[in-house]
């Protein structure tokens, strides 16, 4: 069962550094897998992100309480252009408690997508594996 969460963020549209808007991303996560090794449990997500470019994501947001490996594909629909999308991350203080990523969206030009350039509600659909704590 796939279980929605929305991120809730006071100030939607915040500038918190240059070219980054802050967002609400929906995230459907379909499944968690955990594993407990020696000291340690490592936890792997897998699911759907809609985000916009230039927005982030809460390792709480993704059911974790640290984000260490962040990998996206964005989904291609028949009839609208999303074929030519590539999805870049960029992990805020890997390993610590309660990171973030920053994800950015660019075309196949090398063209930078800003927020609502994206063809799901200005945002675009990704899949994504998250492995942390």
């Amino acid at each position: 069962m796939v279980q929605v969460i929305r991120g809730e963020r006071p100030g939607t549209g915040y500038r918190w550094w240059d070219n980054h808007v802050e967002g609400s991303p929906e995230v459907h996560v379909h499944f968690v897998e955990r594993s407990v090794f020696g000291n340690g449990i490592g936890i792997k997500v897998y699911g759907e992100l809609k985000i916009a470019a230039g927005e982030i994501v809460y390792a709480r947001e993704l059911k974790l309480n640290c984000l260490q490996v962040l990998l996206l594909t964005p989904e291609v629909s028949r009839g609208v252009r999303t074929h030519g999308l590539l999805a870049n991350k960029w992990i805020y203080h890997k390993s610590e408690y309660d990171n973030f990523a920053s994800i950015d969206i660019w075309d196949d030009n090398g063209q930078w997508q800003g927020p609502g350039a994206g063809p799901s509600d200005g945002s675009v659909w990704l899949d994504f594996e998250a492995l942390g704590e």
